[in-house]
């Protein structure tokens, strides 16, 4: 009783038939050829969705399939069915992002005109421009690498390592100053100076300083292409960027560099555009006279001396600097002196290791 009871029950739902499966909805796209013209062509919708056109499609023969549209709005009469022939066709994607130009085409209607054509768009790699510096102004051999004695009124106080590689016309200068054993307890001393040429148009150069209680650790990069440079403060977190007069400046390594390949000639000054930390000068340096000096090896060595004047902004730590470079090709510096608050300090030569472009061996 209770098995008729329940299938009693389930007849008065009605019957069920769950063969047909369910048809998602579909936008449809519909050619209308060769309207008729006593009928006005009739705007078909992209947006129309209809889930029986499988089966209009089959009910219909293939000589005479035809479309019957409804209307969208709500009280609008079901419009009039085409009497010319319905061509169905591909629906295709739209583009994403891309949004049609001609004001009278609507979103989702279909484009009267024909698909654009790719094109294609081949990147045009801009020509590197030539170096305005080249590493035979600053170096004439492979790498050098030259060792200083520092003295204070006479006493050993620490020493210089100034070393120079020429790799594949790239330039890289470092310059390390450290005090002994003996001062690093009272005032240390330990300063970096590195300068780097790259494709010969730009100078990256850092200084890192520690003098007594004095820090600082500054770099900047020379563009001498756009003539501009840009300069920042590691340690009081400062930056700057600003222009330069024109593309011959160098930073202080460079210009040192540039100056012994010049041909130096006795009463004439050479004139170097310097950019030092956060300053620019122009600064003179002046060819006095030939000396002959003695090294600590009591070796004697025709030079020329030369003296470089303090400008504003410039070696703000030191006053004005004689440099005695030797008189040939090389031009090596022997020995250099300076004035400081704590008294005239020296720096002397004391070994020079150099190899030659054209050699493989070392010059001692």
């Amino acid at each position: 009783m209770a098995h008729l009871l329940v299938l009693y029950s389930m007849g008065r739902f009605g019957n069920y038939n769950f063969a047909a499966p369910v048809n998602l909805l579909q936008a449809v796209m519909v050619d209308v050829a060769q309207p008729s013209a006593a009928t006005a062509p009739v705007a078909v919708s992209s947006d129309l969705k209809t889930n029986h056109s499988d089966k209009v499609a089959e009910e219909q023969p293939d000589n005479g399939n035809r479309a019957q549209v409804q209307g969208e709005e709500v009280g609008t009469p079901p419009a009039a069915p085409e009497k010319s022939p319905i061509k169905p066709q591909a629906v295709e994607p739209a583009a994403i992002g891309k949004e049609t130009t001609d004001g009278g085409t609507r979103a989702g209607e279909p484009s009267p005109t024909t698909q654009p054509v790719l094109r294609q768009h081949n990147a045009v790699t801009p020509p590197i421009p030539p170096p305005l510096r080249t590493a035979g102004e600053f170096m004439s051999s492979k790498d050098e690498k030259l060792t200083y004695l520092i003295t204070l009124l006479g006493v050993p106080v620490g020493n210089v390592e100034l070393e120079a590689k020429n790799e594949k016309g790239e330039v890289r200068i470092i310059l390390r100053t450290r005090t002994n054993t003996a001062l690093s307890g009272v005032y240390p001393v330990d300063d970096l100076m590195e300068a780097r040429h790259i494709a010969g148009n730009f100078i990256i150069a850092t200084i890192r300083q520690q003098e007594g209680s004095f820090k600082s650790d500054i770099g900047f990069t020379i563009f001498l292409r756009d003539k501009r440079v840009f300069w920042i403060d590691r340690i009081r977190k400062r930056y700057s960027d600003e222009t330069i007069p024109n593309s011959d400046v160098l930073d202080t390594l460079s210009s040192f560099y540039y100056l012994r390949n010049r041909p130096l000639q006795i009463g004439t000054t050479e004139i170097l555009n310097i950019y030092d930390g956060d300053a620019y000068a122009s600064v003179p340096v002046e060819v006095i006279r030939r000396e002959e000096v003695r090294l600590r090896n009591l070796t004697k060595v025709d030079s020329l001396l030369l003296r470089h004047v303090k400008q504003k902004g410039i070696f703000r730590r030191t006053g004005d600097m004689l440099i005695w470079l030797t008189n040939d090709k090389n031009k090596v510096p022997v020995k250099m002196e300076t004035t400081t608050p704590f008294g005239k300090v020296a720096v002397e030569l004391v070994s020079s290791e150099t190899t030659p472009l054209e050699e493989g061996a070392k010059e001692k």
